[in-house]
């Protein structure tokens, strides 16, 4: 019988589960659960969001253990940066038994841009709620990586939707990212991405065969900003394709991606449904199978 995988992802807005045979990803779990809601305000992680995400944890490895996949659990930048980010590791460690890695900037990067770059020269984008990553690469080998706290939830928290808010801010940081190298394409991983062909394409099912690969403009990517932006919250439920948990946080962040398309300076970039899970699978699975 071939070896299952569930790789877990604990981010900041998800909490994400990955089949895998170890070659192909076979189904993919999600539920929103807004781990980082209020993190850079109080720089701690709020206990009802704790507490919903340690719920969907234990739903999915339960879902790993019907299938009998190995279950691998890693965390990101609000595990990471948050004072009390060990208390909510122990937290999933009493209540599932397992222990969660928690993964550094560096490697975050790493990761998505491992799965989501299959060999090209090219430049990753991954907008997370509560960091990003850029990623330069050219056969599997990184040339440029860096991570900053910058993302849709940290957005949300700092500028609302205040759009001379999120150019200030938006602008201050990706100067951080300093000299990029100029690579032949652009891909964006990740849910803002995402989410702008599924409102693009008025998805009321998630089509993951029409979203990978996608080709966006950023002039596409200007007139979802401008819909979402221009509706109130109360009435965002009535725009198709765009997921309940991601209507009070994607404004800033789709602002965000399109200011990064312009700092690298592409007209278009190509959606990946190929991300950080896929990447944390292909770095360690050799190590796990020794």
């Amino acid at each position: 019988m071939e070896k299952l995988y569930a790789i877990i992802d604990i981010g900041s807005n998800s909490i994400r589960l990955m089949l895998s045979d170890g070659e192909r990803t076979l189904k993919k779990y999600v539920e929103t659960t807004k781990l980082a809601e209020g993190l850079a305000i109080t720089g701690k992680l709020g206990q009802s969001a704790m507490q919903r995400s340690v719920q969907a944890i234990i739903k999915f490895v339960a879902i790993a253990n019907e299938n009998n996949a190995a279950v691998y659990i890693f965390a990101t930048e609000a595990v990471r940066s948050a004072s009390n980010g060990n208390d909510f590791v122990k937290k999933i460690k009493q209540s599932t038994g397992y222990d969660i890695d928690v993964v550094c900037g560096e490697m975050e990067a790493k990761l998505g841009f491992t799965g989501a770059s299959q060999g090209q020269n090219v430049c990753v984008v991954d907008i997370g709620g509560a960091s990003t990553e850029i990623v330069c690469g050219d056969k599997g080998n990184i040339i440029y990586g860096k991570s900053l706290p910058i993302g849709a939830a940290r957005l949300r928290d700092n500028c609302g939707e205040d759009e001379e808010k999120l150019l200030t801010f938006i602008s201050a940081k990706l100067k951080e990212y300093g000299n990029i190298p100029k690579m032949d394409k652009l891909v964006a991983i990740g849910g803002t991405a995402s989410t702008i062909v599924s409102v693009l394409l008025q998805m009321e099912v998630y089509d993951t065969d029409k979203v990978h690969n996608y080709m966006l403009y950023k002039t596409d990517a200007l007139k979802v900003y401008e819909l979402i932006k221009k509706t109130p919250l109360k009435d965002r439920c009535n725009i198709k394709g765009l997921p309940v948990g991601r209507q009070d946080i994607i404004v800033g962040a789709i602002f965000e991606l399109v200011k990064i398309m312009e700092m690298l300076g592409f007209e278009y970039l190509f959606v990946s449904e190929k991300d950080n899970q896929e990447g944390y699978l292909m770095l360690n699975k050799s190590q796990w199978n020794e």
